[in-house]
C-alpha cells in the first residue's frame, strides 16, 4: 500500500464514514491515510495518533496481505477500528499475530445544566487539595505510576503530551491525585481519561476535574464528541453534560515481547 498526503485525499470522499477522525482525515486535515499501491482505492487505512480505521470494502489474496502488513507495520498498539461487522470478520480471520479486543464508548457533550452544581464541586475540595490545567511537565510522574500512566498513555512521548495534553488536575503539594486529562482532535473530537489515585477514591475528586472541563467547553462553545475507555467513565460523563451515544469494539495487537 502507498501513503497519500494531506493534499492527495480529493477522491476518497466517497470511503467516509461517521467516524469523526474518518472524516477529518480523508478531508486532508490530519492523520495518515494508506490505499492500495495499484487500482481503484475501494478501501484505506486511516491512522490518526493511536486510532486506526479500516474502511471501504474488505480486500481478497494479495490486496489482504498487502493490507494486513500495513495494519501490523502501523498499528502495533493503536487501537484498530472495523468499521463495519464485515471489517471485523476480516480482521479476525486475517490477524496473525497476539491481540486483544474490547469496548470504547462515544458520547457527544450536550451543554452544562446546572452550572451552580459543577462549580460547588471545586468550592467542596478538602484543606490541602487544588485543582488547576494539566501541567505540561506532568509527563513522567503519570507515567510512571500504574493509576495514572494512562493519561500519559494518549501521546508518543512528553513533548506531545506538553503541546496538547488538555483537561485539570486534583493535586496535594504538587502531586497529582485524580484528574480528567485527554488530547483535543481539533474542535470535534477528544479523547478523555478519568482516574484517580487508590488512596484518594470515593471523593469526586474524578467528578471535580471533570467538572472543569464541562465548564470549560461551555465557555469557549465547543461541543465535541468524546471517546472513553469504560463504563465507569461513561456514567461519571453523564453527569456533566455528556450524552451517551454509542459502544463500539477496538482491537489491539502486540509485537511478541510485549505482554497483554
Amino acid at each position: 500500500m502507498i501513503e497519500l498526503g494531506l493534499n492527495e485525499r480529493e477522491g476518497l470522499s466517497e470511503l467516509a464514514t461517521d467516524d469523526i477522525l474518518v472524516r477529518l482525515a480523508l478531508a486532508g486535515k490530519c492523520g495518515k491515510v494508506w490505499i492500495p499501491a495499484t487500482g481503484t482505492a475501494s478501501y484505506c487505512v486511516i491512522k490518526v495518533y493511536h486510532y486506526m480505521y479500516i474502511v471501504g470494502v474488505t480486500p481478497k489474496k494479495d490486496r489482504a496481505v498487502s493490507l494486513w502488513g500495513t495494519i501490523a507495520r502501523h498499528g502495533d498498539g493503536a487501537y484498530i477500528i472495523p468499521t463495519s461487522e464485515s471489517w471485523i470478520d476480516w480482521l479476525v480471520e486475517n490477524i496473525d499475530c497476539r491481540y486483544r479486543n474490547f469496548s470504547r464508548y462515544l458520547l457527544a457533550f450536550k451543554g452544562v445544566e446546572n452550572r451552580a452544581l459543577l462549580e460547588e464541586l471545586n468550592g467542596a475540595l478538602e484543606e490541602g487539595l487544588n485543582i488547576d490545567n494539566v501541567r505540561p511537565y506532568d509527563y513522567d510522574a503519570l507515567l510512571k505510576d500504574m493509576w495514572s500512566e494512562d493519561f500519559a498513555s494518549c501521546f508518543d512521548n512528553r513533548d506531545e503530551f506538553a503541546k496538547d495534553a488538555t483537561g485539570y488536575m486534583v493535586y496535594k503539594d504538587g502531586v497529582a491525585l485524580s484528574g480528567c486529562v485527554g488530547r483535543a482532535y481539533g474542535d470535534e473530537f477528544m479523547e478523555l481519561i478519568f482516574a484517580t489515585n487508590p488512596d484518594y477514591r470515593r471523593r469526586n475528586l474524578a467528578l471535580t476535574a471533570a467538572s472543569n472541563v464541562s465548564l470549560y467547553l461551555e465557555d469557549k462553545n465547543i461541543n465535541p464528541y468524546i471517546d472513553v475507555r469504560n463504563q465507569h467513565s461513561v456514567e461519571l460523563a453523564s453527569r456533566l453534560g455528556f450524552e451517551f451515544i454509542k459502544e463500539y469494539q477496538v482491537y489491539q495487537i502486540y509485537n511478541t515481547e510485549d505482554e497483554i
